[in-house]
């Protein structure tokens, strides 16, 4: 990938009821995206630095569109079989008794060896667990799940925070909580100054990563 390519951001999306809460983090990354900066009339030196984004809608099947709450349908793009391999990868979460197929959990595992970053947002976790990814990883989950978790899955180091990072696995406790991990998370990858500004025009409190 050359430095004026797009990075390719996938958003997973593995059963019907994914909340749009838990896919609406990528929104604070694309806020960084040079046509949006110009929205906001910035110089073009820091306009010039906001990445580029390419966006890829995946779910098993590649059929859409992809059923969410609150009667939002997203239409898809990929399927798990025709999906490139990603810079940024988020596993939105899916209903709490969703089990990925072995073809999910290969393409998971298969993405996490290439992608930059790979995120988890509440029961997102889920289908990163049974592929293997959080094995000896520090990892989060909804609080109220974390004790059974500690019991039924005690090769990962589950951590009672809002959210985690583990090299370039980023996880989010709750579904509000994504946008806590996704505003950390860029403030370590861009340059402060258009990160400063587009949170300051969000006006997202920042709650710290403890409870």
């Amino acid at each position: 990938m050359t430095s004026n390519a797009p990075l390719k951001v996938g958003i997973i999306l593995l059963s019907p009821g994914v909340q749009m809460l838990d896919v609406a983090p990528i929104d604070i990354l694309g806020n960084l995206e040079p046509q949006y900066l110009e929205f906001l009339h910035l110089p073009p030196h820091l306009i010039a630095q906001g990445p580029k984004l390419e966006y890829h809608f995946v779910n098993e099947s590649g059929k859409g569109p992809q059923q969410m709450t609150a009667g939002f349908r997203i239409e898809v793009t990929d399927s798990i079989d025709t999906c490139p391999p990603l810079d940024i990868l988020l596993v939105g979460g899916p209903i709490p008794d969703y089990r990925p197929s072995p073809a999910v959990q290969k393409f998971l595992r298969t993405q996490y060896e290439h992608v930059e970053t790979f995120m988890t947002i509440c029961t997102g976790f889920i289908p990163a667990l049974y592929s293997g990814i959080l094995d000896g990883k520090v990892a989060t989950a909804p609080r109220e799940l974390l004790p059974e978790l500690k019991k039924e899955a005690p090769q990962v180091k589950w951590a009672e925070k809002r959210w985690t990072r583990d090299g370039k696995l980023w996880m989010s406790g709750s579904v509000a909580n994504g946008q806590q991990l996704m505003m950390a998370y860029i403030r370590e990858k861009y340059p402060k100054e258009i990160v400063d500004i587009s949170l300051g025009m969000s006006d997202i409190a920042d709650r710290g990563q403890e409870f």
